[in-house]
């Protein structure tokens, strides 16, 4: 059984990983995350939903200065920004995402918590294959109640991938 990556993102870098213009994700730590991983993007609050998925490409462990050099144009975020995040870090991780999948429809908390049990971490957290694919069953069932339609709405004004 392979494990899933729960990834939890501010709503800003979520839609920029979904519309391609953000294709590494930061962290002061990281556990090894081999090539291929399923990356679930959970988008934080006001959010509060699951967007859908990517892919890990790979992990590098390096250090602020190294990471701005080689990934400022694909981390979505200002230098002073970064060098504030990684503040005392000695050493910190980047995970480089492709193949970003935008679910049709995104998975509340509520119902996270309500029909899988899942809690996001503030960071991340592993899930299994068999939580993902309920996951996705979850994604594809119709919009029915008011708080489904509004995340839609929200998700909607992410740009179209090429």
């Amino acid at each position: 059984m392979s494990r899933v990556l729960l990834l939890s993102v501010r709503p800003r870098f979520a839609r920029g990983l979904f519309a391609g213009t953000k294709t590494a994700e930061i962290r002061r730590r990281f556990p090894d995350v081999p090539e291929g991983t399923t990356v679930i993007v959970y988008s934080t609050s006001p959010e509060k939903a699951i967007l859908g998925t990517m892919r890990a490409r790979r992990l590098v462990r390096s250090n602020a200065e190294e990471i701005w050099r080689n990934y400022s144009h694909v981390i979505g975020i200002e230098k002073a920004e970064l060098i504030d995040y990684l503040h005392g870090a000695s050493e910190c991780s980047v995970l480089e995402l492709d193949t970003p999948n935008l679910w049709l429809r995104p998975v509340s908390l509520d119902d996270l918590r309500r029909q899988l049990h899942i809690e996001p971490a503030q960071s991340f957290r592993y899930l299994t294959d068999k939580q993902l694919g309920r996951l996705e069953n979850l994604a594809t069932r119709p919009a029915t109640d008011l708080a489904d339609r509004s995340l839609l709405g929200t998700i909607e004004s992410v740009p179209a991938l090429a």
